[in-house]
């Protein structure tokens, strides 16, 4: 019920489809945003394997000390 305010997304951008919306728009509009979206999964992917390297150093300096 919550989840748009956990991760400031509407449900249909969650679950990873177009909205009904840009069914009606021009191949360019959905081009536009689908490029969009694009960079932001890339970015959210960069930040999370980041995130596991992290976590990843953090286990393997406390198994060594």
């Amino acid at each position: 019920r919550w989840m748009f305010w956990q991760t400031g997304m509407p449900g249909w951008m969650r679950a990873g489809v177009l909205p009904p919306c840009l069914q009606y728009v021009s191949n360019d509009q959905q081009i536009e945003f689908l490029k969009t979206q694009q960079k932001y999964l890339k970015k959210t992917l960069e930040e999370i394997e980041n995130k596991i390297k992290e976590l990843q150093e953090l286990k393997e300096q406390k198994l060594s000390s």
